[in-house]
């Protein structure tokens, strides 16, 4: 039997009103795991493409870095790269939490970075970055209403170099309700796997209603490509949740 956490913070919204306070800061990390599927092999498989996709001294813009995550994730992998990071959220506290939790993996691995922090509304810019050799948006775009997404993929485009590459992640809306059934319930399973209460589940659906807007597949990888970015791939999907990536060239 999966061990029941105490009260989650989703049950200290009511409905429609999540939001990322310090609060939500505080727990985040652990949050986050557990409520979105495979969040760990989505967080590695971003790593892993850095392999490719960031050079020595590379950089790396991360929109809507929450307490930055990725950017720890890339830089354990590559300590000796010298990765430099952009790291942008709507949140303050997301963002010094990110610092933080930087200097210390850095200090553990011997990691060498440097990291800007924005505390920026990606969708009204400006960003503060240029030649971005990989630009991150995970778990972001989802907040925002089609017209947004696509102006701040437009300025992402704007900022990335050349050769640079785009990956997005987010849940998303299947086509077919019966998929969308089996979609939520098995999301509902994984996050009862994971400690999370029948009741914090249910509180959790209820504060993101009319703030997590959920598109269809298409419909982001759509959105890419209006925003200036080329050849959309799906690169990890698991029922409601899609990882996709795409070029700032066409070759």
């Amino acid at each position: 039997m999966p061990r029941q956490r105490d009260a989650d913070v989703a049950e200290r919204f009511d409905t429609g009103g999540w939001q990322f306070t310090p609060e939500v800061v505080e727990v985040f990390d652990d949050h986050v795991r557990a409520s979105v599927p495979h969040y760990d092999v989505i967080q590695d498989l971003v790593a892993e493409t850095t392999d490719w996709l960031v050079p020595a001294g590379g950089l790396v813009a991360d929109l809507g870095a929450s307490t930055g995550a990725s950017a720890r994730r890339i830089l354990e992998r590559h300590p000796d790269r010298g990765v430099r990071f952009v790291l942008y959220d709507e949140q303050p506290a997301m963002l010094d939490q990110a610092a933080v939790e930087l200097r210390k993996l850095a200090s553990k691995v011997g990691g060498v970075y440097d990291a800007m922090l924005s505390a920026t509304r990606i969708q009204d810019g400006p960003l503060a970055h240029e030649d971005a050799d990989l630009t991150l948006a995970l778990f972001t775009l989802q907040f925002l209403p089609r017209k947004e997404r696509v102006k701040a993929l437009r300025l992402a485009r704007q900022r990335s170099a050349e050769s640079g590459a785009l990956i997005v992640a987010e849940k998303i809306r299947a086509i077919d309700s019966r998929w969308a059934e089996i979609g939520q319930d098995v999301a509902h399973d994984y996050k009862a796997a994971h400690g999370i209460s029948d009741s914090a589940i249910r509180a959790k659906a209820k504060a993101l209603r009319g703030v997590l807007r959920p598109y269809p597949q298409q419909a982001t990888a759509d959105a890419m490509v209006a925003a200036g970015w080329h050849a959309p791939e799906v690169l990890f999907r698991w029922h409601s949740w899609a990882v996709i990536g795409a070029f700032a060239s066409a070759q």
